[in-house]
């Protein structure tokens, strides 16, 4: 429910409520609503990262994983999800193989889909597959023909692997392989990675890219604390994330640059971090206990961030500067979930596709279920010297082409500034109440008096 602030006849709210809100949506959000998780893989993987997650030039959002039932795995497929966040049916990247890993994946300028999978296609030593592949879709995939990461004596073929794409239209992957941190730029396999292994073994590594290049985040083996490391242009220095004894971070690079991490140094807080600066809190309600926290990039430089519990699922989305955030959004997580492992999102279209890697019954209904959040309108409104004045926002942001009802004199649109101002006559004077709403949004309602 929304919590209402009164102050000298101003009034500020979120949403209601989410399941309500969703109500003055429309069609849009009739294929995925949050807090409607749909079962996507039959299985877990824990506190690794589970699935791949790319979306294309239309909006669909491609998330890869390996199948088709438990480990050992012997396939990859594509669940493709809607703009609308409706989940179709598992396409397959390739099957039939004598082992795959969980897949990792990212999307080109073009609209492509690159997905870069760790596996054995033959248990034999000569097999040219037996390391990092990637394929290429969506639709027809593609299959290089030949697996590149071969380092030394290490196995890529049962590697923990993380990819993002250069702005040159190269990939970048990291990955854990025996005991040795790798890292390789392209998918050429004659390239020899480089060894980036730090003092204390690594673990569940993840990349992401910026205007600089590539940065590194994984857990310290030894010390369970994780870091950051730029790896291009050049090789820098690990950086320590303060209060980070996480199993696995995530990390995202901002539209408009840098990258940044959101976790939990403990049960009650969530910390944002950008790589190079200082963790900030971020809201969360109280009494409420964290789990698991991630983060994903939002357009116009937004991230989303989201954490939670078994119970319970807790979403907000910053400002495109990153200094405000929107209501919290609070919602189940999968029903019945006896073991949350972690959350993973795609938010890159403006709404928020997010997973969470649960445990249910053992058997058939654990594994990694999505949902579809849509960012939160603000509505504040103030009555004063005959006339009422209503902002609505976007996290602090102004948010124009609103439409705003419960008005004297009808609906009025808000303008640049995110404003509706409307002069008061004495027989308009009273109590009114308002509803903000745009597509894509939840919207926000207020109730306020002159």
């Amino acid at each position: 429910m929304t919590t209402r602030t009164r102050a000298r006849g101003i009034i500020s709210v979120g949403a209601l409520a989410v399941v309500a809100a969703s109500a003055l949506l429309g069609a849009s959000s009739s294929a995925g609503q949050a807090g409607r998780w749909t079962q996507i893989t039959k299985m877990h993987n824990g506190a690794k990262a589970n699935l791949g997650l790319a979306r294309g030039k239309n909006g669909v959002l491609h998330v890869l994983w390996a199948g088709p039932g438990r480990p050992p795995y012997t396939a990859i497929l594509d669940t493709p999800i809607s703009p609308a966040g409706a989940a179709g049916k598992p396409q397959s990247v390739l099957a039939g193989w004598n082992s795959v890993q969980s897949p990792t994946a990212a999307a080109g300028a073009d609209g492509s889909v690159h997905v870069v999978i760790s596996g054995q296609k033959v248990l034999t030593p000569n097999d040219p597959y037996a390391g990092l592949n990637e394929a290429v879709g969506p639709g027809s995939w593609s299959l290089g023909p030949k697996a590149f990461g071969t380092f030394q004596l290490t196995v890529a073929s049962s590697a923990v692997v993380s990819t993002a794409m250069l702005r040159s239209g190269q990939l970048a992957s990291v990955w854990t392989s025996a005991r040795s941190l790798l890292f390789q730029a392209g998918v050429d396999a004659s390239t020899q990675p480089q060894d980036i292994t730090p003092p204390g073994l690594a673990e569940a590594p993840a990349v992401a890219v910026d205007g600089a290049g590539a940065v590194v985040a994984y857990r310290n083996a030894t010390s369970g604390t994780a870091f950051f490391r730029r790896l291009m242009p050049s090789l820098g220095a690990s950086q320590e994330m303060p209060g980070a004894k996480i199993l696995a971070p995530t990390i995202a690079g901002r539209v408009g640059g840098g990258v940044f991490s959101a976790y939990a140094p403990d049960a009650a807080r969530v910390l944002l971090l950008r790589f190079g600066g200082k963790p900030r809190a971020v809201p969360v309600p109280k009494g409420a206990q964290v789990l698991s926290a991630g983060v994903a990039a939002g357009p116009e430089g937004r991230l989303w961030v989201y954490y939670g519990n078994e119970r319970q699922t807790f979403v907000t989305r910053t400002s495109k500067s990153t200094s405000g955030f929107e209501p919290v959004q609070t919602f189940a997580s999968p029903p019945k979930t006896a073991v949350l492992f972690r959350f993973e999102g795609e938010g890159s279209a403006g709404p928020l596709d997010l997973f969470a890697d649960v445990t249910v019954d053992g058997a058939t209904r654990d594994g990694s279920y999505q949902t579809h959040v849509f960012p939160q309108l603000s509505l504040r409104a103030a009555a004063s010297g005959g006339r009422l004045t209503v902002h609505v926002t976007d996290a602090g942001d102004p948010v124009a082409g609103a439409k705003v009802t419960g008005l004297p004199g009808g609906a009025k649109t808000t303008d640049t500034k995110g404003r509706v101002v409307v002069t008061l006559a004495a027989a308009q004077k009273g109590s009114f109440t308002l509803a903000a709403t745009k597509a894509g949004y939840l919207p926000a309602r207020a109730k306020t008096s002159s």
